[in-house]
C-alpha cells in the first residue's frame, strides 16, 4: 500500500482539458523521448514495461494491428507519426503503448503522444487513452516522488491505464485504483493537476507547471 502522504493543490482551477489533448507546440527537450529512453531507471516512467517491434505486436495479433491504424487516422491527420518502431508491453500483455511525435519542417519535435491499448477478457483490443505531453511529464514527477516512500512498489500499476476502461474524460482506471489529469492551458504557465488514488483513497495530487511552453494554440478534441 503505498504511503506517502497527500499532497495539497489549488482547488479553483480554469480551463481544464478533455480526454486527448493535442497541444500545440512544446518548446524545449521532448517529453516523450527524455522520460522514456533515459539510460538511467528512474528517470524512465515506462521501465516496467517489455519493448517489442511493431511487426513483432502485430503479427502476434491481427486485431491488435486493426484497432491501432483506425486509432492513429486522426492522429495522421493532424501531423503526429510514429516516434519509433517499438511499443512497450505490461508484464501480462494486455496493455501495449506506442509512442507519436508531431514534427514540423524547420522546427523539429513539437509534442508526443502515447497511444495507449488495452485487451479485453474476449481477446479484444480497443483503445484507452492518449498520453499527451503534460500527461506524461506529471506522470514522471508524481513517479519520482511516490517512489522515494515506495521503493519496492511497483507504480505503473498505479500510474498507468489498465487494459479496461470505463469513459472518464479526465483519467483512467489503474491496475490499483485511478489517476486524474487535468492540465490547465496557457501561454505564460500550462500546469497539469494530478490525483492518483489506490482504490478509493488519494495517495498523491498535486499541481505540476510544466517546463514546456505553449506557442501556439491548443487544440482539444
Amino acid at each position: 500500500m503505498i504511503d506517502l502522504t497527500r499532497r495539497n493543490f489549488i482547488k479553483n482551477v480554469g480551463f481544464v482539458s478533455t480526454a486527448t489533448l493535442l497541444c500545440g507546440s512544446l518548446l524545449g527537450q521532448n517529453t516523450l523521448t527524455s522520460f522514456l529512453d533515459s539510460d538511467r531507471e528512474e528517470e524512465n516512467i515506462l521501465s516496467k514495461f517489455s519493448k517489442s517491434t511493431h511487426s513483432d505486436a502485430f503479427l502476434l495479433d491481427q486485431t491488435l494491428l486493426d484497432c491501432y491504424n483506425k486509432a492513429i487516422v486522426s492522429w495522421k491527420e493532424n501531423g503526429y507519426e510514429s516516434s519509433s518502431n517499438f511499443c512497450y508491453n505490461s508484464q501480462d500483455g494486455h496493455l501495449k503503448m506506442f509512442p507519436m511525435h508531431l514534427h514540423v519542417a524547420g522546427a523539429g519535435k513539437l509534442d508526443a503522444v502515447l497511444l495507449c491499448f488495452g485487451k479485453n477478457s474476449n481477446g479484444e483490443w480497443k483503445t484507452l487513452k492518449s498520453l499527451s505531453g503534460f500527461d506524461l511529464e506529471a506522470i514522471n514527477i508524481a513517479m519520482k516522488e511516490l517512489q522515494i516512500n515506495n521503493k519496492n512498489v511497483d507504480l505503473s500499476l498505479y500510474l498507468f491505464p489498465a487494459p479496461i476502461q470505463k469513459f472518464d474524460p479526465y483519467g483512467f482506471e489503474t491496475n490499483r485504483g485511478s489517476v486524474s489529469l487535468k492540465t490547465i492551458l496557457s501561454t505564460e504557465k500550462t500546469s497539469t493537476i494530478i490525483i492518483v488514488k489506490e482504490r478509493n483513497t488519494i495517495v498523491y495530487e498535486k499541481e505540476i507547471v510544466s517546463q514546456h511552453t505553449l506557442s501556439v494554440s491548443s487544440i482539444l478534441v
